[in-house]
């Protein structure tokens, strides 16, 4: 076998690509990552507003009132979230959740941000974990 300068690049460059990947599976997810392959955008948060993980996320902040939060989302991600498909989930919580993509006073009528609102099984306004993806 013959091997030549620019399959000993390849070889180099997958071991490398395999060691690097190797380190980057074996460390901690920071808040930045989240495993959301076929989404635009998407963030885990939880009920204090902390961004637990993230996709083209820029920030995730209370609006107003109780159970409001602001997801804001870079125009390069989406474009137009009025016409994206949004869904959104309560994580190991009873109640209920609703993501508005229109821009919406709780989070100051920016048309970049989903606007999400969380209650309690009742419908009161309650702090609660969720997940968010824009398809």
């Amino acid at each position: 076998m013959r091997t030549t300068t620019r399959g000993t690049s390849r070889v180099l460059a997958l071991a490398l690509g395999a060691a690097t990947s190797l380190t980057v599976l074996s460390g901690t997810a920071s808040a930045a990552d989240i495993d959301a392959p076929y989404a635009r955008a998407a963030a885990k948060v939880a009920g204090n507003a902390t961004l637990l993980g993230g996709k083209n996320v820029q920030s995730v902040t209370r609006g107003s009132g109780v159970g409001v939060y602001c997801i804001k989302v870079p125009s390069r991600a989406v474009s137009d979230l009025s016409t994206a498909a949004i869904v959104a989930t309560l994580n190991n919580f009873r109640g209920e959740i609703t993501a508005i993509g229109a821009p919406h006073s709780y989070c100051g009528n920016d048309a970049n941000t989903i606007t999400i609102v969380t209650s309690d099984s009742s419908g009161k306004g309650a702090d609660r974990p969720f997940t968010v993806a824009v398809l």
